[in-house]
């Protein structure tokens, strides 16, 4: 299980000069937007010294979910209640969850993704007034038992590694003019060709071409590749490759970025070329299938 501390700095206030409501947020004093989704069983309440464990879904005004915990292969956040003072304006609404609570708030995009991802509002967001952010509060512990999972556990930075490889694929969509979005996989495909040809079944051998970049640019092999395999054949090739292949017929060709999650994951390429957490784009082109 991947450990990951986020200050909930990002959950502030959202402009002062906003005073209508939006879907039943009510706004408190402070000009925070929030709503409390469901509440948990009120046994265990949060004090100033906890550290809290959540789930966290972040999405657009319209709930269309661009990172989750789920998705992104991280279990839970960990942050410590009383660790910054940035969560100040957010504390007061806080400190009254208990443990189980769902709540979501409301920040504006600008600010969100300044602070979260260092960058300007993607254009999947530019339309939207604000941001949504929806978190479980799942467990409440103390900061002896938080400390001594960062022992177990061998947690040395506070870095957000997740949040930090969808700001590079956000960059690279920026840079290269694409609007894809991520499939439910979270895998985006940033141009396909069709044929009318047989397509890639289970059990049949397939030939395939490749490309592999960085998204920096760089290539990560020298150049075009080929592999035939049998399709379906555990660890012949990268999870997000499998996926893709199979809903390709003869001939195709299709761009794609691949989240880390399904390339090289959390402990990078075996051969140290590959980072952890690192997303590859890929070119792809069913040469035959038999």
């Amino acid at each position: 299980m991947k450990y990951v501390v986020v200050i909930i700095c990002a959950l502030v206030l959202v402009s002062c000069n906003k005073t209508s409501l939006v879907n039943g947020y009510t706004v408190a004093s402070n000009g925070l937007y929030y709503k409390l989704l469901s509440i948990g069983d009120g046994s265990t309440k949060l004090v100033p010294e906890n550290v809290i464990v959540a789930d966290a879904q972040m999405c657009t005004l319209n709930d269309s979910v661009f990172w989750d915990t789920q998705h992104f292969g991280v279990n839970e956040l960990y942050f410590e209640l009383n660790d910054s003072l940035k969560l100040k304006p957010f504390y007061a609404h806080l400190i009254k969850l208990t443990e189980g609570d769902s709540v979501s708030y409301l920040l504006e995009p600008h600010y969100f993704f300044k602070l979260f991802f260092n960058t300007d509002v993607p254009e999947f967001c530019k339309k939207d007034t604000l941001v949504k952010i929806n978190f479980k509060l799942s467990q409440i512990i103390s900061k002896l038992e938080y400390k001594e999972l960062q022992r177990l556990s061998k947690f040395g930075t506070h870095k957000d590694t997740e949040l930090e490889e969808l700001q590079l694929i956000d960059n690279y969509l920026a840079q290269n003019k694409f609007s894809s979005k991520p499939n439910g996989y979270g895998i985006y495909e940033l141009s396909k060709t069709t044929t009318n040809d047989d397509k890639v079944e289970v059990g049949k051998k397939v030939k395939i071409e490749f490309e592999s970049w960085f998204v920096d640019g760089k290539a990560l092999d020298n150049g075009v590749q080929t592999l035939e395999f049998i399709y379906g054949t555990p660890d012949q090739i990268i999870k997000g490759l499998n996926i893709v292949i199979g809903t390709l017929k003869k001939g195709e060709t299709s761009k794609i970025i691949v989240p880390s999650r399904l390339a090289f994951g959390e402990q990078g390429s075996s051969n140290g070329n590959v980072q952890p957490y690192t997303p590859i784009v890929y070119q792809i082109k069913i040469i035959d299938i038999k």
